[in-house]
């Protein structure tokens, strides 16, 4: 009895624990989750995009019944014609809110959208005042309504109808502006071309007359003959000066030129214009001002001196040639010499020291011959060199009608020639070259002209800096995938993830049928579409130092197959070694620049020929595709920190801040290709190693008869599983557990992959 009585209480307490349990589960749980407010939020602006196309519909009594008869009268008796102008832009809103996409400088498009309200009103109100008020009865919306009759009557009343026009001209102005269709340098600009016109007449007549008036009487060097200025949208790039042996007159073209031009120094300076925001491509303004270097030509006596002292001394060792021109580059002065018949080229090659000596220079380099030509040409310092802006190249023709997707601005050849190369079809680009040669800043251009030319959603940046301090400044760009990664675990991570990204495109094209990045995305919908994946690597000697044999697989991987899904590399170091850039690395990065080298061998390692070890530094280099036959020697673009900023934080206004990835959630939800994947000779190399107590990628390479990145993916499954020890510098990996414990490891992992 006396059990039957705890019995019952138990069942009772149970039964009570279960209704409290049950209660506070209710009173947990609330209403509105998150997913409840979203689908509200949504239903609500579908419900307001829909009645405010039934505004709009009413506005035109466009069959709405009673209802929208009744909207269409009090629309027409107080806002009157101009209504549709706050109706239109309340659309846009909705329908922006809907689809979650930022509206750019919201209170400047509300401001703008009210100024063309009240100028529509005043212009209908001074129709309807006027003579001729007959479409006001065809077409009942031409009325000002209420609002607009108050405000343009106490216009007239105060101001006068010039008054009133007057400021309706200034309210479509201002909205103008508001809205980015006119700005503050357009307007510039228009009035400094039209001052322009309207001065060349008087110069060109101005020039006549000085032409006229001049005389034999500038007598030059016996060899010169006359000079041609290239230039390229108003910027003088580069000097040719064409050489005779009889000719006795020089024209003064160049210096006739250089004075309509006006000197600025470079580029330390903040920029201090103003831009127009919201438009994209962005303003050129943004990369700073334009400068020219007019006040730094050589003159003619220093250029004859050096063209007859290569002659002299190439007289005095037997070789006859003649100066057949002569290139002022921005860096370096090209003397291009035609050799006599029957005098080998190799000739002039070797007395480079002697050339150097003869003409006081430091360092001399001879090309030859000069790729497309007949020429041999030797190559000094330019005495007065000239930077070469970003800008000048961004602005040209060869960025702007650029047929590639990813246009990068190379730099300026010796010869004056901006050089824009698409990034797809390099694929993929190596950069070496010493602290101080230009590098980072190269690094620096190739990311600006980037962003300059593609948005985010086309194009994305994985920035990778083992230095730390490089690409800081990129880190709030809207392009950037994450945060640029610097420390050298993640950096494989970012790697891993690429790699699996990649295979995730081409399991997606396959789906679709599809061979490339662009096929894809012209057979799917925009909002399935794939951006192109540029990853920067600024410093490949630390990441091959830490983890060589990961680095090397993921890029040799990247380099021959990710060219199709639009993911193309950038990488840059400082010591091209054998062991740095490898001969993997290597065959798969065909396009590389050299800037300056410590040594022949680095200069070999990088271009395959000797020379960027006698570079001058500040983006002096060398570049080299498989489209040329040779390295061509160039002038890498410059752009200072103050310039990237202001353009950061543009992008950052026009797009706002980069959306990140989390690369441990990709990597886990995807793991690595080297776990993920079955190898069916993984269990044979699980009993070589157990056999031989040796866990050595290089051994089953032999045993096995596989290729190394084989074995060494079988090496890295087993350290994965916790068999074998991760590797210890010089000393061999450990072996952790036995026999029977390793196959019950291995079985399980089977298992759970379903193998």
């Amino acid at each position: 009895m006396l059990g039957n009585v705890f019995f019952s209480r138990n069942q009772k307490q149970k039964k009570g624990s279960k209704k409290r349990d049950k209660a506070q589960q209710k009173i947990k749980e609330p209403f509105l989750t998150e997913g409840r407010l979203a689908l509200c939020r949504n239903i609500t602006l579908l419900l307001a995009i829909l009645l405010d196309l039934y505004f709009i519909a009413s506005y035109f009594s466009f069959y709405t019944g009673r209802i929208g008869h009744f909207l269409h009268k009090y629309i027409m008796l107080y806002g009157g014609g101009g209504a549709i102008i706050p109706l239109a832009f309340g659309l846009y809103c909705f329908i922006a809110l809907l689809i979650k996409k930022p509206i750019p400088h919201f209170f400047r498009q509300l401001a703008a959208t009210v100024l063309v309200y009240f100028a529509l009103s005043l212009a209908l109100h001074l129709y309807k005042t006027s003579k001729f008020p007959v479409l006001i009865k065809l077409r009942p919306w031409m009325t000002p309504g209420l609002y607009g009759q108050v405000i343009s009557n106490s216009l007239l009343m105060f101001a006068g109808p010039f008054g009133t026009i007057l400021f309706g001209f200034a309210a479509v102005f201002i909205a103008l502006w508001l809205l980015d269709f006119i700005s503050y340098g357009k307007i510039k600009l228009a009035m400094e071309s039209l001052f322009k016109k309207a001065q060349s007449p008087q110069k060109d007549s101005k020039a006549s007359q000085e032409d006229s008036h001049q005389t034999e009487s500038d007598l030059r060097s016996p060899k010169v003959k006359d000079i041609v200025v290239r230039k390229h949208k108003g910027q003088e790039v580069g000097q040719f000066l064409v050489v005779e042996e009889n000719s006795v007159e020089c024209s003064n073209s160049l210096e006739a030129i250089d004075e309509e031009e006006t000197a600025q120094q470079d580029s330390e300076l903040p920029l201090t214009c103003e831009v127009e925001q919201g438009v994209f491509p962005p303003p050129l303004d943004i990369l700073g001002p334009e400068t020219f270097n007019s006040d730094k030509d050589l003159s003619q006596e220093l250029i004859d001196q050096k063209s007859n002292n290569i002659i002299d001394t190439l007289r005095e060792f037997n070789i006859e040639a003649q100066m057949a021109e002569v290139v002022v580059g921005p860096t370096v002065i090209q003397f291009r010499l035609q050799l006599a018949p029957g005098v080998k080229v190799s000739k002039v090659a070797a007395l480079t020291n002697d050339l150097a000596v003869a003409l006081g220079v430091a360092n001399l380099r001879v090309e030859a011959p000069i790729p497309g030509t007949t020429y041999v040409g030797v190559e000094i310092p330019n005495p007065k060199r000239k930077p070469v802006h970003l800008r000048s190249i961004i602005q040209h023709k060869s960025f702007s009608e650029s047929e590639g997707d990813l246009p990068i601005a190379i730099g300026t050849t010796v010869d004056g020639r901006h050089l824009t190369v698409p990034l797809e079809k390099l694929p993929h680009l190596l950069v070496a070259g010493t602290t101080g040669s230009g590098k980072s800043v190269f690094i620096s251009s190739c990311i600006t002209s980037l962003c300059y030319a593609r948005r985010p959603e086309e194009m994305r940046l994985l920035l990778i800096d083992p230095k730390r301090v490089e690409m800081k400044i990129f880190e709030k760009l809207p392009h950037t995938l994450m945060p640029p990664v610097v420390e050298s675990k993640k950096a494989v991570h970012a790697l891993a993830w690429a790699v699996s990204e990649m295979e995730k495109r081409y399991e997606k094209f396959a789906q679709a049928r599809a061979r490339d990045l662009k096929t894809y995305n012209a057979k799917v919908l925009p909002k399935d579409r794939l951006p192109y994946i540029v990853i920067v690597i600024d410093e490949l000697a630390d990441l091959m130092f830490t983890s060589p044999k990961e680095v090397e697989d993921y890029i040799c991987r990247l380099a021959q197959m990710a060219r199709a899904t639009g993911m193309h590399l950038i990488i840059a170091t400082q010591r091209p070694s054998v062991n740095v850039v490898t001969g993997l690395i290597k065959a798969n990065i065909p396009a590389r620049v050299a800037f300056t080298l410590p040594s022949q061998t680095d200069s070999r390692t990088v271009i395959d020929i000797a020379g960027a070890e006698k570079l001058l530094g500040s983006g002096d280099m060398l570049f080299l595709t498989p489209r040329l036959s040779k390295p061509v020697r160039m002038q890498a673009p410059m752009i200072n920190e103050t310039a990237i900023t202001n353009f950061i934080e543009y992008l950052i206004r026009l797009f706002g801040e980069p959306e990140y990835i989390d690369i441990d959630t990709a990597n886990s939800n995807h793991p690595n290709e080297v776990v993920e994947s079955y190898d069916p000779l993984l269990e044979q190399a699980l009993e070589i190693i157990m056999q031989t107590g040796i866990a050595s990628a290089s051994r089953l390479q032999r045993q096995l008869r596989v290729g190394f990145t084989r074995a060494a993916r079988l090496i890295d499954t087993l350290e994965s599983l916790g068999i074998v020890s991760a590797p210890d510098g010089a000393k061999p990996r450990d072996i952790l557990v036995d026999l029977e414990e390793a196959k019950q490891i291995l079985g399980e992992h089977l298992k759970r992959d379903n193998v």
